[in-house]
């Protein structure tokens, strides 16, 4: 039994994560940039390749409402190329808040219990280094939802 890879599909950075061998615990991977989607493709099959991955599950992204949106389309769409070019199994998992709930670890490792305050981060909201920080603990985040979903 290989690994799961874990894609949080975006149009200019893909959020990456991978499971342990034994399907257990998640570790976000770096943050992959492209320019489009054929790069995205290439970057993915060599991660799958290094991380001996056998399993793929996309982050879906679905209206609040549980319904499918305008994104969940292009996430089916490139997920079907990335299986093809693969040949492994692809799953789906909701992926709803899971951007804000990264957004909440990533500020919850600013704060200082002691003295009750958030240190200012050495990086805006707004930077890359930030939004690669968010892709990836994104993706961490669903996949770890996902994993927990399997064993439950």
């Amino acid at each position: 039994m290989g690994r799961i890879l874990c894609i949080d599909f975006g149009k200019r950075r893909t959020g990456v994560a991978v499971s342990d061998i034994t399907r257990t615990i998640a570790q976000g991977l770096p943050t992959i940039e492209h320019k489009d989607e054929q790069h995205l493709l290439k970057a993915l099959l060599k991660v799958i390749c290094e991380q001996e991955v056998d399993e793929v599950v996309f982050g879906l992204p679905l209206g609040q409402s549980g319904k499918p949106s305008k994104r969940s389309v292009q996430v089916r769409s490139f997920a079907g190329q990335l299986k093809k070019a693969a040949g492994l199994p692809v799953e789906f998992h909701d992926e709803r808040f899971s951007t804000v709930r990264a957004a909440h670890v990533l500020e919850r490792t600013y704060f200082d219990p002691e003295l009750k305050v958030h240190h200012q981060p050495r990086i805006s909201h707004g930077a890359p280094k930030h939004k690669r920080a968010v892709d990836r603990i994104a993706a961490t985040i669903i996949l770890e939802d996902f994993l927990a979903a399997r064993r439950g």
